[in-house]
């Protein structure tokens, strides 16, 4: 006992120097697993207001979760809310997660801050699946340490860690079987192809996906502060609006991300795919005049000006 307390006490100050909650009151998304225990645990020892929220997807073994969530929280004196989701029919991880995300956005405060227990495995897991879908320089920066509201303060931090955390500290998580079912692309990466390349290849792939991760994240940022510099006009009508010689004059890089933000004013935050981007841009070069992306959204050039019109 005294050696784990030992440890306990040991393993808490290593990763309290890796891992920092950003100022306000927090809220956990507390999913029942090992990961978001610690993360309560944590947040729990810098004495900030803290409360978490489980969401129940209404799965098979959901119950399970949802009852190791409560046991994680009372251990810890932490208020939990349950929010059950509208049981979908798409049960893929992408509109899992998007279901996920929206509750926890709906059922948080404006001025409090989403927690979630992303750690460096699952940053290197997004980036080697990214990669396999020939992603580009978003995709290779994964995970993002902070979006809006949400903040991942774990992402330094292995699953081995949180795990041997959260079992030191007595919290009774539990493995969510949904992370075992091979249907899913990302169970597949960790259980099967990353042991392989690991045990094949390379010993230290996920430390290296990690550090890919940080050099891409660091390009990325200054891309993109260097985009957010072009001004993009908004027309009488209200669609966004560029030079067409301010455009072709700006590297590829640049110009690709100025053109994904105009994207995004007329449909939403996921701005366009490399293919449609690239149409975009054919535009402004002169090499058409008139092109229609998905959703509705109608690019035409008069003059120097590219306007951006309908999405809506």
């Amino acid at each position: 006992m005294v050696t784990e307390t030992r440890r306990l006490d040991h393993l808490a100050a290593v990763l309290s120097d890796r891992v920092e909650f950003p100022r306000g009151p927090l809220v956990i998304a507390l999913s029942g697993g090992a990961d978001s225990a610690a993360a309560a645990w944590l947040a729990n020892r810098t004495s900030r207001v803290c409360r978490a929220i489980h969401v129940n997807h209404r799965l098979p073994d959901s119950s399970h979760l949802a009852g190791s969530a409560r046991s994680i929280s009372r251990r810890l004196g932490m208020e939990l809310s349950e929010v059950v989701v509208r049981e979908e029919t798409d049960r893929t991880e992408d509109a899992l997660r998007t279901a996920r995300y929206r509750a926890l956005t709906e059922n948080s405060g404006p001025r409090e801050i989403v927690i979630t227990a992303h750690t460096a495995d699952d940053q290197a897991e997004t980036v080697l699946q990214n990669l396999l879908r020939g992603a580009g320089l978003d995709g290779l920066a994964g995970i993002p340490a902070h979006r809006g509201r949400f903040h991942r303060p774990l992402l330094g931090v292995w699953r081995s860690e949180t795990r041997e955390l959260a079992t030191l500290a007595g919290l009774p998580w539990v493995d969510d079987p949904q992370n075992d079912d091979p249907r899913y692309l990302r169970n597949r990466i960790r259980r099967r192809l990353i042991p392989q390349l690991e045990a094949e290849y390379q010993p230290r792939l996920r430390e290296g996906l990690v550090r890919l991760s940080a050099l891409a994240s660091a390009d990325l940022a200054y891309l993109n502060e260097e985009a957010s510099r072009i001004r993009v006009a908004i027309s009488p009508e209200g669609w966004p609006q560029i030079s067409c010689s301010g455009l072709v004059g700006l590297p590829r890089p640049i110009s690709s991300r100025v053109v994904r933000r105009a994207l995004r004013m007329v449909r939403g935050p996921h701005g366009g795919a490399a293919a449609e981007v690239q149409r975009v841009l054919d535009v402004a070069h002169g090499t058409t005049f008139r092109t229609e992306l998905g959703g509705g959204v109608i690019v035409t050039r008069l003059g120097d000006r590219l306007i951006m019109a309908g999405g809506g």
